[in-house]
């Protein structure tokens, strides 16, 4: 029931060792290193990575809804003739523009979790698919790559 004044049990076996020790006698746990372990801090780059890649997927979504919303028939008025190909350079806006949606939802979605951190690995695909926005200048590229490092560097700090 009670233990001897100057001696306790063991935590880990169990047995009546000396209030003093520092060491287990028989099972050799060490109380020097007991106490409460200190809370991980995460830092803010896995949140910065995911907001770079939600932007970079909202870019590609704005893009993919540009190249669906063209019209070919109205392109004359900016000095594109394209008479003859329409049909083709219809369904050629209409392919990149369902790509660039896709790509868009995929890496806006995993800049998502990158900011709630979770799910690292969906985090980390939604860069990648990041990296295939063409945007002007390749700034979605560009985010998406950034985002993609600080992402990868912080795995830690996601569940």
């Amino acid at each position: 029931m009670g233990s001897p004044s100057g001696s306790r049990k063991c935590v880990s076996c169990g047995r009546e060792i000396a209030m003093d020790a520092n060491v287990c006698q028989y099972c050799g746990h060490d109380y020097r290193q007991a106490g409460p372990a200190k809370p991980v801090e995460k830092s803010a780059l896995s949140i910065v990575g995911g907001v770079l890649i939600l932007v970079a997927g909202v870019i590609g979504l704005a893009i993919g809804g540009l190249l669906l919303a063209i019209d070919v028939d109205d392109l004359d008025q900016y000095g594109l003739d394209v008479v003859g190909v329409t049909d083709i350079l219809e369904d050629i806006l209409t392919a990149c523009g369902i790509i660039f949606i896709v790509l868009g939802l995929i890496a806006a979605v995993g800049g998502f979790f990158g900011v709630m951190r979770k799910h690292w690995g969906l985090v980390i695909l939604g860069g990648v698919l990041g990296l295939f926005i063409l945007s002007p200048y390749l700034i979605a590229s560009l985010l998406s790559l950034v985002g993609l490092i600080l992402v990868a560097i912080s795995k830690k700090d996601f569940e």
